[in-house]
């Protein structure tokens, strides 16, 4: 994050504020209370309403941090303040550098400020900036050669092993991730992109609970480190343990009211209880903070996708939020999804083959770039990119439903196939599809209509394949019967 001056806040704004830090915090991690306090359920608090809609996770894939094309890199020559020093940004401690010590205690900077970290030695530094540069390349071998250069000249260069981490994962080598993470966080017990990393694969996995215990003892651990406070309280949202979100998350804000990621996690939260009016005004907040963050313009986006008549509004949020951040899968999605909805198709498919080869582990990246091809009439390359989703997930009704129409739309255009057995692999498709929906089907399906429809096309088609083959035996016969 980049620190920001504290603008003067409107009353509307101080009463958000007031909403979002006033309520005492039951013991949570995050910077110690001046009082003790407990809980009172009030309109922050608000975990008890029903959940709304709204999907939470984090964007897929490996996590990829907002810097140097989603490598975890200081500026070449950085020092370690940028990567969790004193500074207030990222800290947390908006007020850390001004407030004078106080005999009778910590003041509040002190309560909430973090331990300095070390940088890298200058020999491990300069492979580490090489295997930045070759990354951003796209040079995957060179910059793992670089990385673990960087680990041999220093072994506590847990930046290093995080960004090995990302090209494993991106590799598809999830369990290889997993022990990079892993050992960064081994050399720094605090480490929170590694630790995102961790989440990230187990809430992809649908590994809720494992991501919950993994990163609960982790925040509590470390209460000064803002970044896991707000970890701990996106995965409290993801599990519906929304009570303890909002305390987690305003444990970070009463040490830094700005803190994004933070408020990000209450807009998440919000949006998953329904409550559309207080999501909206915490984005504001958080987009008045920090209008060049990607995710913020990526919720932006998905919010404007669901409302009436905002699908251009949609897609600029989300054309925004890839153009902040390329490495952004799940941005990339949906501003395929949307460029395929209005028609875009090329660059729709661009867009998707960005997301897989960001997040090749991801069922729904491998569906969704079997459309693209499918909407080019790149028959061939979407029935293996449908083949390869349904190898990952062997129920995805989906996939058969969309290679039902595929195959109905190609008809004999697909190769090595002529028009009858086009029909019928559609056929096949849709019942397929029909058949692992079952009870969840619904009465309006129109897999229904398709098979009926399709019944006549064969029944029209063998009819006339079965003329056009007598037609041709009198013609070789010389026109007998």
């Amino acid at each position: 994050m980049h620190e920001h001056p504290t603008p003067r806040s409107s009353s509307a704004q101080r009463w958000l504020w007031l909403a979002l830090l006033l309520p005492a915090l039951v013991v949570t991690p995050g910077c110690p209370d001046d009082d003790d306090e407990t809980a009172e359920g009030d309109e922050g608090s608000s975990g008890g309403e029903n959940a709304g809609g709204g999907d939470l996770e984090r964007p897929p894939g490996s996590v990829e941090p907002d810097e140097d094309g989603g490598w975890d890199g200081d500026e070449p020559g950085g020092t370690a303040s940028n990567n969790g020093g004193n500074s207030s940004s990222n800290n947390g401690g908006s007020t850390q550098q001004d407030e004078p010590s106080n005999p009778w205690g910590a003041t509040r900077a002190e309560q909430c400020r973090r331990p300095d970290r070390r940088d890298m030695n200058s020999s491990a530094r300069r492979a580490f900036d090489a295997g930045v540069r070759a990354a951003n390349a796209g040079q995957d071998a060179d910059a793992r050669r670089s990385f673990n250069q960087a680990l041999s000249e220093d072994r506590n260069a847990y930046k290093a092993a995080y960004n090995l981490g990302v090209l494993a994962d991106r590799d598809g080598q999830t369990n290889r991730a997993m022990e990079y993470y892993r050992q960064a966080l081994r050399i720094l017990s605090d480490y929170e992109r590694a630790a995102e990393g961790i989440v990230t694969i187990h809430l992809r996995q649908n590994r809720t609970s494992e991501a919950l215990s993994f990163v609960e003892p982790l925040a509590r651990a470390n209460p000064t480190n803002l970044h896991l406070q707000a970890l701990y309280a996106e995965v409290l949202v993801h599990a519906e343990r929304f009570d303890q979100a909002w305390s987690a998350a305003r444990a970070a804000l009463r040490c830094d009211e700005r803190f994004v990621p933070a408020l990000t996690a209450l807009v998440k939260a919000s949006i998953k209880q329904g409550r559309d009016e207080l999501a909206d005004s915490i984005l504001r907040q958080a987009l008045a903070i920090e209008d060049d963050n990607a995710e913020l313009h990526f919720i932006q986006g998905s919010i404007y996708r669901e409302q009436p008549g905002r699908f251009r509004d949609a897609l600029t949020e989300f054309t925004r939020a890839v153009q902040l951040r390329p490495d952004y899968a799940e941005a990339r999605m949906a501003l395929g999804t949307a460029q395929l909805a209005g028609g875009n198709y090329r660059e729709a498919l661009q867009n998707f083959e960005a997301a897989a080869r960001l997040s090749p582990t991801l069922v729904a990246v491998h569906l969704s770039l079997a459309e693209g091809y499918r909407a080019t009439k790149q028959w061939t390359k979407a029935k293996s990119a449908y083949e390869k989703a349904l190898g990952m997930d062997g129920n995805l009704a989906q996939a058969h439903y969309n290679m039902g129409l595929m195959y109905m739309s190609a008809g004999a255009e697909f190769p090595g196939l002529d028009e009858l057995q086009a029909l019928n692999k559609a056929k096949d498709e849709f019942t397929r599809y029909r058949n692992l929906m079952g009870p969840r089907l619904r009465r309006d399906d129109p897999t229904q209509q398709y098979l009926e429809d399709l019944d006549r096309q064969i029944d029209r088609t063998q009819r006339r394949l079965e003329r056009e083959a007598r037609n041709a035996a009198r013609q070789q016969g010389g026109g007998g019967e």
